[in-house]
C-alpha cells in the first residue's frame, strides 16, 4: 500500500507467481542500517520477542528451507535471514499509520482515497512472499498480494519526511504509510532483492496488540 496498490498489477502478479513456483533456497540493530557485511552477530540488536520467534522458526523448520524476514512493529525494525537463520541485514522501517494487527478484509480492493487513517494498518501474520512489480513497474516484495501489502524502498511526498523518520533514534515517528513496510533503498537493493532473487520466502510480521500465541500458535 502507499503507492503499491494492486490495481493493474499484472506484471507484479507474474513476478509473484514465478517466485512461488521457484520456491527454492536463496544464495545467499540498532537504529542504524546494517549492510550484509556488517551483520555477523547483529542478532543481539533484536528484541527478545524477535529472538524468540527466530528460534521457533529454526527449531520447527517453519521457514521450509526458505529465507525469512522478521518485522518488529513495536520497535519499527526488520531483520532478514538466510534459510539457515544467518542474519543478512537489519534496518529501521516505516509502517502503517494506524496501530493494530488486522487490516480490513477489503483493503486490497480499495483506492488509496478510500483508506481512512484508522485502516492504515500493517497486519501481523505469516506470509509467503516473493518479489514482483507494482503499478509503476517498481520492484517490491509482495508480502500479501491480495491485501496489497508489500515491502518496498521508501518513497512518498517530501512533506512526509520519510527519510528523516527512518533516521531518528525512536520508533515513535515511524508510523506514516498506508500499511506497506518502507525500508531504505540500499537495504532493499543490497539485502532484500538478492535474498529473494529466484525464490520465495517467508515474512513474519510480529503483532503489537494481539499476543504472539494468537498470531503464531506454538511460539
Amino acid at each position: 500500500m502507499g503507492g503499491s496498490r494492486k490495481f493493474g498489477r499484472g506484471i507484479g502478479a507474474a513476478g509473484l507467481a514465478l517466485g512461488l513456483i521457484l520456491a527454492v533456497s536463496s544464495p545467499a540493530v540498532a537504529r542504524q542500517q546494517e549492510t550484509p557485511g556488517q551483520a555477523a552477530g547483529a542478532d543481539q540488536g533484536a528484541s527478545p520477542t524477535v529472538q524468540r520467534l527466530k528460534s521457533w522458526v529454526l527449531e520447527t523448520g517453519d521457514n521450509q528451507g526458505l529465507p525469512f524476514v522478521l518485522i518488529d512493529k513495536v520497535n519499527a525494525q526488520v531483520f532478514a535471514f538466510d534459510r539457515d537463520g544467518r542474519l543478512l541485514g537489519a534496518t529501521p522501517v516505516l509502517l502503517g499509520l494506524a496501530r493494530g494487527d488486522i487490516a480490513p478484509p477489503d483493503i486490497g480492493d480499495r483506492p488509496l482515497s478510500a483508506i481512512g487513517p484508522e485502516d492504515r494498518i500493517t497486519p501481523a501474520g505469516r506470509y509467503l512472499a516473493a518479489t514482483g512489480q507494482n503499478l509503476t513497474g517498481a520492484s517490491v516484495l509482495w508480502i500479501d498480494y491480495d491485501g496489497a501489502l508489500s515491502l518496498h524502498p521508501v518513497r512518498g511526498r517530501p512533506a512526509d519526511r520519510r527519510l528523516q523518520r527512518l533516521a531518528t533514534p525512536t520508533p515513535e515517528d515511524n508510523r506514516i504509510s498506508y500499511g506497506c513496510v518502507n525500508v531504505p533503498v540500499a537495504f532493499y537493493e543490497d539485502v532484500i532483492a538478492p535474498t529473494f532473487r529466484g525464490t520465495a520466502g517467508i515474512v513474519y510480521v510480529l503483532p503489537e496488540s494481539r499476543s504472539m500465541a494468537e498470531v503464531f500458535p506454538g511460539v
